[in-house]
């Protein structure tokens, strides 16, 4: 998956940019740095630094339901809706470790050490 991937997904399970919600806007594209989010009203476009998205927990909630990842949760997890927390988790993992967003996305979904 990449990161343009990840966050049309996440747009089409009801994601936006906080700052934008008043606006009628749809997700024009994304590349390592930026998102583009374009007005309709008269085309004008908004660029997003892509950290913003990954720092915002309901990218994640967007991209885990576009995802099923709440399907097969500890009932848990789904009473406290922490069933998206792991995955972000993760990428934050990711960064600590010096990898980037893009080797995040690459291996997204992939199976590891730790989920065989």
């Amino acid at each position: 998956m990449t990161i343009n991937e990840a966050i049309t997904k996440a747009t089409e399970a009801g994601y936006c940019v906080k700052d934008l919600e008043n606006i009628d806007i749809y997700f024009s594209g994304a590349n390592s740095e930026y998102s583009v989010w374009t007005r309709k009203d008269n085309e004008s476009s908004v660029m997003v630094r892509v950290e913003e998205t990954f720092l915002d927990p309901c990218f994640w909630q967007a991209l885990g339901r576009a995802l099923g990842w709440q399907h097969g949760c500890e009932k848990s997890l789904l009473a406290y809706e922490q069933w998206w927390r792991g995955p972000w988790h993760r990428f934050l993992d990711c960064l600590a470790d010096g990898k980037t967003a893009e080797d995040f996305f690459q291996n997204f979904g992939r199976p590891t050490s730790e989920n065989k």
